[in-house]
């Protein structure tokens, strides 16, 4: 089961770095913008893991918990990476 949520936070986090990347190219060098596809993850996260507490529902072999645990790890390295890059981009 680990290995499935170790996946699904890997393509989770594939997904947020090309809309990331996209996010990038469309705006202008001083936005935020580029955080939102983060942001955006991090909270459909926090909101499978408060659903997994209330109902079991699996999906793909892994509950909601699972889900939300890998979004939130997708999105910690996304912010991670994404800050890393902004950093360099602006200096």
């Amino acid at each position: 089961m680990f290995f499935v949520a170790l996946t699904i936070s890997i393509s989770i986090l594939v997904v947020i770095m090309i809309a990331n990347i996209i996010v990038s190219l469309a705006s202008s060098n001083g936005g935020v913008g580029i955080f939102i596809p983060m942001a955006i993850v991090s909270v459909a996260g926090l909101i499978m893991v408060a659903i997994s507490s209330f109902a079991k529902i699996e999906m793909m072999g892994l509950g909601f918990g699972g889900w939300g645990g890998a979004s939130l790890f997708a999105a910690a390295l996304a912010g991670i990476a994404t800050s890393l890059v902004e950093t360099y981009r602006h200096s």
